[in-house]
C-alpha cells in the first residue's frame, strides 16, 4: 500500500468513526429545534450538524482516494 491509500483508509476510518459518534449522541438525546423534528432536529439541538456533515464528507473523500488508488492503472 502506498501512502496515498492509507491516507484514504486513515480519512475514511476517522471520518466514520467521528459521525457516528454525532449521530449516537444525536439519537440518544432528540430534541426539536423551532419546530425542526427528525435526525435533523436532534443534530441541530446538540450543535452536532456541522461536525456530522463535515466528518461525513471527509470519509467520503477517504474512500473515494481508495477507490482511485486500488483501481489506478500503473
Amino acid at each position: 500500500m502506498n501512502k496515498k491509500m492509507i491516507c484514504g483508509v486513515l480519512l475514511a476510518v476517522i471520518g466514520l468513526v467521528y459521525s457516528a459518534f454525532c449521530f449516537m449522541e444525536a439519537v440518544l438525546h432528540p430534541g426539536n429545534y423551532n419546530g425542526i423534528g427528525g435526525l435533523r432536529g436532534a443534530l441541530l439541538c446538540s450543535n452536532t450538524l456541522l461536525p456530522f456533515v463535515l466528518s461525513t464528507a471527509g470519509m467520503c473523500i477517504g474512500l473515494l482516494l481508495c477507490f482511485i488508488e486500488a483501481y489506478r492503472k500503473h
